[in-house]
């Protein structure tokens, strides 16, 4: 009950409750990205508080998961506020329902990597003393790549989203690392209110704490305008490609539970796509000798396209009569041990109308296409596909395929949350991509900023692996994104129908953080212990007395 009566103190609920809606205005689509700067510091005095309480280890711990569950259920509700769209679209719950759920499911999570990234530290932690900073920010850059969470919009990325130079840094340290500036702004507001309130930092601490990261941060911006200047130069150098996406919109009617709900009434159909691509490929030039690649996104193509003749014949004959490869994605399966595998996967047909290859979409989607955990709670799986008819059964892809196009251009596809891994767009970029393509289909998220969401996490993939990256979505908003991160195309509203064709010159490009990303996650774990001893061999940190003033 102590723990309830703490939890409940209001400066705590307003403390809690401030860092979760800042974290959630961080995400994409409200245009308040640095908010990221200050997000976590109320957050940070709350632990502060917990850390001195004279309680039992157990009731601290109680009290500090709590509040980060609360910072994460309005986090969650906020920043990721597409989930609530479609647990109401997708699955027919109420509005309210679905709110909750969003809060209290995926806060949870993001409640747990709140926990393990910043709360953890403090029950090692037995004095207060300046080294504590540094030791809880080099912990962070540590461990975060290595804690499972389902999206990077958390902490570090996104605060950065409009400050292009800093963001090119991602291509040393990746976009996690960029959370040195962020979450190090923060931990230096800490250290400052700690100065004001209670005089036990030296100000000489406190200036070359701050001046130091003023430093880096200053040397950070030097690199990251060489970088987009350097790049800028060679971005139109290269072999030429002509590039046309489609932005259908067609309506996901029947997959919602409420059909009424859809913000779009176009049916999907291959003759429509097929009008569409032969509109969109109108601006090349007839004569034009480099290769063509139209590209479809994901659920835009009618059929199975290995198990449906018609359709698969109509695409060979389109591929044929414009000269053209083609992009797409469908479904597959096989029967293996009396059961049928399913696979989501994305298909290239060449300008001869044969397949060129295809790539087995590797990282699925939590409750739509797999359940997590589904071989222990196979009950549970029985009662939740009995209660959303459109919760599938896939098998994730292992192979991070490459195709490629006539002249040597080499792309590949990657599908919907593939956009999240951090395995799949570098590893394809490794195996020999210079063109990397997302196909996806957000429409059952409303008007959200699902899209914004992905789009975000394909920018940082564009950034840490130098790549261009182009985003095709069924609904919007469809972009393609150079290898600095940047628009390099006009971007295609929200549930509207349209296209663009763009000629893309490919070429191979160095990312140090693409290329050793092993050595940079080694170097961080580095610098943590480095800090760690240095704390407690100087600042008593671990045990001892304290030395506040350092």
């Amino acid at each position: 009950m102590r723990v309830l009566e703490k939890i409940a103190e209001p400066s705590t609920l307003v403390m809690a409750t401030t860092s979760g809606i800042a974290l959630g205005l961080n995400a994409p689509g409200y245009g308040t990205h640095l908010i990221g700067l200050v997000a976590l510091f109320p957050f940070f005095l709350v632990l502060d508080r917990i850390h001195q309480s004279p309680v039992s280890l157990f009731r601290k711990l109680c009290h500090i998961f709590l509040v980060c569950w609360l910072t994460g259920f309005w986090g969650a509700v906020l920043g990721t506020h597409w989930m609530i769209h479609c647990i109401h679209y997708f699955g027919g719950v109420s509005w309210l329902l679905a709110f909750i759920i969003t809060g209290v499911g995926y806060g949870l999570i993001v409640a747990i990597v709140l926990f393990f990234c910043f709360a953890l530290p403090v029950f090692f932690i037995k004095h207060r003393t300046w080294w504590n900073i540094p030791l809880r920010l080099s912990y962070f850059l540590a461990v975060e790549p290595f804690i499972p969470h389902l999206f990077p919009w958390t902490f570090g990325g996104l605060t950065f989203s409009g400050v292009p130079w800093i963001s090119q840094v991602a291509d040393l340290v990746g976009e996690h690392g960029l959370g040195f500036f962020s979450i190090g702004e923060n931990f230096l507001l800490l250290l400052l209110w700690r100065r004001k309130t209670d005089h036990a930092v030296d100000v000489r601490i406190v200036q070359r704490l701050a001046g130091g990261f003023l430093l880096v941060f200053g040397i950070a911006l030097a690199y990251g305008a060489w970088r987009s200047i350097d790049l800028g130069k060679h971005l139109n150098q290269g072999s030429l490609l002509r590039v046309a996406a489609i932005q259908p919109n067609f309506t996901p009617g029947p997959m919602l539970h409420n059909p009424a709900l859809s913000y779009s009434t176009r049916q999907r159909n291959l003759p429509d796509l097929i009008e569409n691509s032969r509109t969109a490929l109108q601006h090349f030039p007839s004569d034009a000798l480099a290769p063509k690649l139209v590209v479809w996104p994901e659920s835009t193509y009618p059929s199975a396209y290995f198990k449906h003749n018609k359709d698969r014949q109509l695409v060979e004959q389109f591929a044929r009569d414009h000269n053209t490869a083609v992009l797409l994605q469908s479904v597959d399966w096989e029967r293996s041990n009396n059961r049928y595998r399913y696979y989501g996967i994305a298909v290239l047909v060449g300008e001869d109308g044969r397949v060129i290859g295809r790539y087995d979409k590797i990282s699925l989607m939590p409750f739509g296409e797999y359940l997590p955990g589904e071989g222990l709670f196979r009950s549970l799986r029985g009662w939740l596909g009995s209660q959303f008819h459109n919760m599938s059964e896939f098998e994730a892809g292992k192979e991070f395929t490459v195709f490629s196009l006539p002249g040597g251009l080499c792309l590949a596809s990657s599908i919907c949350f593939d956009a999240f891994s951090p395995e799949v767009i570098p590893q394809m970029v490794r195996n020999g991509a210079e063109l990397v393509i997302n196909l996806s289909n957000l429409a059952w998220f409303g008007k959200s900023n699902a899209s914004r969401q992905i789009e975000m996490a394909l920018r940082w993939k564009a950034i840490e692996n130098r790549v261009p990256v182009l985003y095709s979505s069924n609904s919007g908003e469809t972009v393609l994104i150079n290898a600095l991160g940047e628009d390099a195309s006009e971007r295609l509203g929200l549930f509207r129908v349209g296209s663009f064709s763009e000629n893309l010159a490919l070429q191979r490009r160095y990312s140090f953080y693409r290329e050793h990303t092993r050595s940079v996650q080694a170097f961080f774990t580095g610098l943590f212990v480095f800090v760690a001893i240095l704390a407690h061999l100087r600042g008593r940190a671990f045990s001892g007395e304290d030395k506040a003033s350092g």
